[in-house]
């Protein structure tokens, strides 16, 4: 975030000294808001700095009701944090001030202090809940500005909470066997995880007494630290679901493979190695291998570059299969082409034991 909100009383001073007019002419307001638009209600950011409108509607159609943000998250929880003196950011603003804004974009904002509570009505109001003794302070500085949010586990519980109470929601993209809320809450550990450095012993300890103990053992279940985004999540989940009758297969994340044909462990690169790639998801022992393609493997010298990785990975002898979002949304053909890879693979050398 490169944007700070601005306090409208302070532009309206400025812009009313400029013009030669007095800071409560409507006038004032009515050009101020060509060029800003609110984050809150005493606090603006440029036209210039607010998501694409497509997006902010987007999200909306996800939200449980139905609030569409064109102003980001870290933003807006910049902005209710300076109207409240000794507030704390939480949930969904915390996480995107503390680095994982990938889930905040569509979320309420949300602050605790000692004001009623109240959940966010519209995109200019804040979700309010009780500051409480145990509310550890993070102390972040954001482009020269200080704020306050909830520690990392604090947040990460407060955001547990917030998917199992059904006010915050995405698109998950695939149509699983598993809730939603649990894609969702599986999604959100996993990038914690990988984006904060933090292993699942370490998850256990840090939210004890601060989320269910037994439904977080069901969510580490699934999760997997070494998911690079949201949709390898998805592709993991899917990839379980497509074979779990299956006791022989055995997929494994973020699986290496080097261009002399040696397979490397789990989620390590060894430097001495030339790295031809690293699957999502792989059985090492049937050389299946399974890869989700974001957005910029549309461009054309990443299109080449994966033509030529799959070719090499052809002739070492493995089986592999390339997904998109398309793909995911197609949940049960795509289950359906996993299967099929890792039964032909099967079919080709050694009977499964």
């Amino acid at each position: 975030m490169t944007t700070l909100p601005t306090p409208l009383s302070e532009l309206t001073a400025r812009w009313a000294a400029h013009n030669t007019m007095l800071p409560d002419d409507p006038r004032l307001l009515t050009a101020i808001l060509q060029k800003y638009a609110h984050a809150s209600p005493g606090h603006v950011v440029p036209i210039g700095a607010l998501r694409p409108e497509n997006l902010a509607r987007y999200d909306a159609q996800f939200h449980p009701r139905g609030i569409a943000y064109p102003v980001g998250a870290a933003q807006r929880g910049i902005a209710h944090h300076r109207e409240r003196p000794g507030s704390l950011m939480a949930e969904w603003s915390a996480l995107a001030l503390l680095g994982l804004d990938e889930f905040s974009s569509g979320a309420d904002t949300t602050i605790l202090c000692s004001s009623d509570m109240q959940l966010a009505a519209d995109a200019l109001k804040a979700t309010v809940r009780r500051r409480k003794k145990h509310h550890k302070a993070r102390i972040l500085q954001v482009a020269g500005t200080v704020v306050a949010t909830t520690d990392h586990m604090q947040t990460l519980a407060s955001c547990l909470r917030s998917l199992g109470n059904r006010e915050h929601a995405w698109d998950t993209i695939a149509s699983l066997a598993l809730d939603q809320q649990t894609v969702m809450s599986v999604q959100l550990i996993d990038r914690f995880c990988n984006v904060f450095g933090y292993r699942h012993e370490e998850i256990r300890t840090g939210l004890a007494g601060l989320y269910s103990a037994r439904r977080l053992e069901k969510l580490l279940a699934l999760s997997c630290p070494g998911a690079e985004s949201r949709p390898e999540t998805i592709l993991r989940l899917l990839a379980e679901e497509a074979v779990g009758d299956l006791a022989w297969v055995n997929f494994e994340s973020q699986v290496p493979v080097y261009t002399d044909g040696t397979i490397g462990e789990p989620g390590v690169i060894r430097k001495e190695r030339t790295l031809l790639t690293v699957f999502d998801q792989a059985d090492r022992r049937l050389k299946v291998g399974l890869m989700h393609d974001g957005e910029h493997h549309l461009q054309r010298s990443q299109r080449d570059k994966d033509a030529e990785i799959t070719a090499d990975l052809t002739a070492l002898g493995w089986g592999m299969l390339r997904t998109s979002a398309g793909m995911l949304r197609r949940t049960a053909d795509t289950k359906r082409r996993v299967r099929q890879a890792v039964l032909s693979a099967a079919g080709k050398g050694e009977a499964p034991k």
